[in-house]
């Protein structure tokens, strides 16, 4: 029997948007950051779809129990980006007004 792909443990509802959307989180969360991130909590993934990578790994992780493990890794990663646009707010300080938005 092949479980539906689509579906998220109910705890997961929602998250998957919110880090999906550039609206909403801020950051655009590429298909390799998602690979990393499975990576992170013990998991092989080749490069696919990013709503699709981003669903496995929500439910490897529920299935696993690594959703703490899960969490940190996507924390990580949005540290890393926040200081990457720390970087690029010092060293172009023009676009300050931008950037900062971010």
């Amino acid at each position: 029997m092949k479980r539906n792909e689509n579906i998220l443990p109910p705890a997961y509802e929602g998250v998957e948007r919110h880090l999906s959307a550039l609206f909403y989180s801020g950051v655009y969360i590429t298909n390799a950051d998602i690979v990393e991130v499975a990576k992170d909590i013990g998991l092989e993934l080749p490069m696919k779809d990013r709503n699709a990578l981003l669903k496995h790994v929500m439910r490897y992780a529920h299935e696993n129990g690594k959703k703490s493990e899960l969490m940190q890794s996507f924390a990580k990663l949005l540290a890393n980006r926040v200081e990457r646009y720390k970087d690029l707010s010092k060293n172009f300080s023009d676009s300050n007004p931008l950037i900062k938005e971010w």
